[in-house]
Order: structure tokens, then C-alpha cells, then sequence
């Protein structure tokens, strides 16, 4: 069983690496163009629950969106109601980058099950689905 487990290392790890190599020219490396797609499909998460969607210690993901800040793909503004939250919603910059993420994600996963029937896809999903991490 432990073989299965190494095999989604390597597959997320092969993804990664691709996905890493193809933003690294706009600056979203380090899977930085995570927080811009999840922050784009989920605007105006607050900073722990963004480090919570994307599966990172709090420390990293701040340190991630503070520089995704600072190059334009994200902003942060105070929530209304609690001073002590900041929410992150995407910028223009990272609007405009999103179709191009999302297309290349959709695309790597598109791949990645390609050789599934239908079936086979959604029992991938069930059994994934079960598995505690």
C-alpha cells in the first residue's frame, strides 16, 4: 500500500514541477498561482482560510500572499465586521492571469486522467475521497 502513496508524491510533485515551470515567467513559482486561482474563485477569503484551502502552514501562506501583494496579483482589505481578519481578493493583474492558470490546471488534470473511462474517474474520486491526511 505504501506504494500508492509514494505514486500521488510523484504525481503531485511531476505536476508541481511542470505547473512551477510554466508561471515562473510571470512570477508565480513556488505554487504561487494557487493562492491567485483559489483567490479568484473564492474572493474575499480571509488569510487562514486561503492557507487552509491551498493546504499550507499559516506562516507560509502569509509570507506567499504578502509577496503576491507586493507584485500586483493580490490585495488585502480589512474585513468590515472584524478588524482583526484580512480578506484577499485578486487584482486586476490577477484576473487577467487567471484564465491562463485555470486553462493550464484544467489541462494538466485533463492529462492526468486521460486514460480513465468515466467509471474509472469517479471511483478515483470515491477512493480518493475516503483517504485521511
Amino acid at each position: 500500500m505504501f506504494e500508492i502513496i509514494r505514486d500521488i508524491g510523484a504525481i503531485t510533485r511531476k505536476i508541481e514541477i511542470n505547473t512551477n515551470a510554466e508561471f515562473r515567467r510571470l512570477g508565480l513559482a513556488n505554487n504561487a498561482f494557487i493562492y491567485v486561482i483559489r483567490s479568484y474563485e473564492k474572493p474575499g477569503m480571509f488569510l487562514g482560510e486561503l492557507a487552509d484551502s491551498v493546504q499550507i502552514d499559516r506562516t507560509t501562506a502569509f509570507r506567499t500572499v504578502r509577496k503576491l501583494v507586493d507584485s500586483g496579483y493580490l490585495r488585502l482589505e480589512d474585513d468590515a465586521n472584524d478588524k482583526r481578519l484580512r480578506r484577499v481578493y485578486v487584482t486586476e493583474k490577477g484576473a487577467d492571469v487567471y484564465p491562463e492558470l485555470h486553462a493550464f490546471e484544467q489541462h494538466s488534470s485533463d492529462t492526468l486522467v486521460s486514460q480513465l473511462t468515466g467509471n474509472e474517474k469517479d471511483e478515483l474520486k470515491r477512493l480518493l475521497g475516503k483517504l485521511i491526511y
